[in-house]
């Protein structure tokens, strides 16, 4: 045929052929709807036809699918729905390669599970009542947020003192945090930057040694922490205990010794003491020797104990008393009487001999016989030195002869016997003394008629020398006898 004449109703546009020698044409329906087709040509006869034939077409629309979920979530936190028009065909979902489709596909709703963090998406595409797919499928936009990445290596003082304030540790800025979490060791507290990469630590005096560890944190979540930073706390010394020593003790006094319980955690000690006293030995440990100027005062001794982070509490006062030594008494004499310048303290001596409870200011020499007398004065412990030696001769009394009292064996063992001779009959009173003037044996009223042997018995005393006095009230005598075992 000839002379075609096609027309399209309004949505549909002749995309190829359609000329007025083309028996075809091709159309795109671009809106839905009722649309027709007409034609009209002119035959071999040059008859054209009446009216154009018109063929009528239904235009289905295209489906436009659309999703629904969430659309910013949590890299690896479980399973999230996606959601399109339900009753449609051929369903095809599609993920990016951060998902895992793992339920639902050739269906209306899937779930997924995001396991790479980043932008993600989420696609749908199916056919309608039509049988008509959406021209190109819908695409849902995912964000997928990461957790913190893993933190660092702290910095900071890895050894410090317990009550230090303010010391710094830091962490390298964790990608993807929000904020920062800090763990400490006992009693240690963040002063500054909590929440931050960097903060400064207040250690209380009571902290405990540990660790320090710091982890990221976003909405997502925690980040693995960060390797341990271990802390050595070292704490001040304990504090001090009571001192113990002599707490009374003489003007000039020397090699006295104070100690102190070992003060946990001390590496040395620091005492204090009285004006005149001095410390001769163990200035820097727990016992100290110390010698009393004759000056010296009373006063408080003290101790502490030190380490590399300072002192440690002070122990309690100990009170020493240091007492003046008496003045050396002068001693005179008026006739058998002996009298010493001091009013009290005295004790007298016979021939270098103690002479027991003989502590008044005068002293009877009838009662020792002839020789030098003298005395030691002590007041609160402490003695002056010897008195002059007064020589005293007593007249019209006889010294027993030291013939006729012997003493054997001698030396011993601490048993002997002691030979007393008398023309007469008498009692003797004995006594022995250690060599510092302690009486250790006493006998009274021992009878003498001729010749008396005694055995007398100190084999409980220890090896020395020891001074026996014989007497009545006639007559006196000092023996010394010598014990070694």
């Amino acid at each position: 045929m000839t002379t075609y004449v096609w027309t399209v109703s309004a949505g549909g546009t002749i995309t190829a052929g359609g000329t007025a020698t083309s028996n075809t044409v091709t159309i795109t329906w671009s809106t839905a709807g009722a649309k027709t087709v007409s034609v009209s040509y002119t035959n071999a006869n040059g008859c054209t036809a009446a009216a154009p034939t018109v063929f009528n077409i239904t235009v289905s629309a295209l489906p436009v699918p659309t999703i629904t979920g969430q659309s910013s979530i949590c890299v690896n936190t479980g399973y999230y729905i996606y959601t399109t028009e339900s009753g449609m065909t051929n369903y095809l979902w599609n993920v990016s390669a951060g998902g895992v489709i793992d339920y639902g596909s050739g269906t209306y709703q899937i779930q997924v599970s995001w396991i790479i963090a980043g932008p993600q998406t989420v696609s749908v595409n199916y056919s309608n009542g039509s049988g008509c797919n959406a021209a190109t499928p819908t695409v849902f936009n995912v964000t997928v947020n990461p957790l913190p990445n893993q933190a660092g290596t702290i910095t900071g003082t890895s050894i410090i003192c317990a009550g230090t304030n303010g010391v710094a540790y830091t962490v390298a800025s964790i990608p993807n945090s929000n904020t920062y979490v800090w763990t400490l060791p006992p009693y240690a507290t963040i002063a500054s930057g909590m929440g931050t990469n960097s903060i400064t630590v207040n250690f209380a005096s009571n902290a405990s040694s540990g660790n320090i560890t710091v982890y990221g944190n976003n909405l997502c979540g925690n980040g693995a922490a960060s390797p341990p930073f271990a802390v050595t706390v070292n704490a001040l010394p304990e504090a001090a205990g009571n001192i113990t020593g002599p707490a009374s003790v003489c003007q000039g006094a020397a090699g006295i010794v104070y100690m102190v319980p070992a003060i946990a955690g001390a590496t040395g000690y620091t005492w204090t003491v009285p004006a005149g006293v001095t410390i001769i030995s163990g200035a820097n440990t727990n016992s100290i020797t110390v010698d009393f100027s004759p000056a010296a005062v009373s006063g408080n001794i003290t101790v502490l104990g030190i380490n590399s982070c300072g002192n440690g509490m002070v122990s309690p006062n100990f009170a020493v008393t240091v007492n003046t030594v008496p003045a050396t008494p002068v001693v005179t004499n008026t006739g058998y009487i002996v009298s010493s310048s001091a009013p009290t303290g005295n004790q007298w001596y016979f021939e270098g001999i103690l002479i027991p409870g003989a502590t008044a200011q005068t002293y009877d020499c009838t009662l020792s016989g002839t020789g030098y007398y003298w005395s030691i004065v002590t007041i609160n412990g402490c003695s002056s030195a010897e008195s002059n030696h007064q020589y005293v001769i007593i007249t019209g009394i006889d010294s027993h002869s030291s013939s006729g009292i012997s003493v054997y064996p001698n030396p011993n063992e601490g048993v002997f016997t002691l030979m007393i001779t008398s023309p007469k009959e008498e009692k003797f009173d004995i006594r022995v003394f250690n060599n510092i003037g302690v009486l250790i044996f006493e006998m009274k009223n021992l009878d003498v008629t001729g010749t008396t042997r005694q055995i007398i018995d100190l084999s409980s005393a220890v090896s020395g020398i020891y001074t026996i006095m014989i007497w009545n009230s006639n007559y006196s005598s000092v023996k010394k006898v010598v014990v070694n075992k």
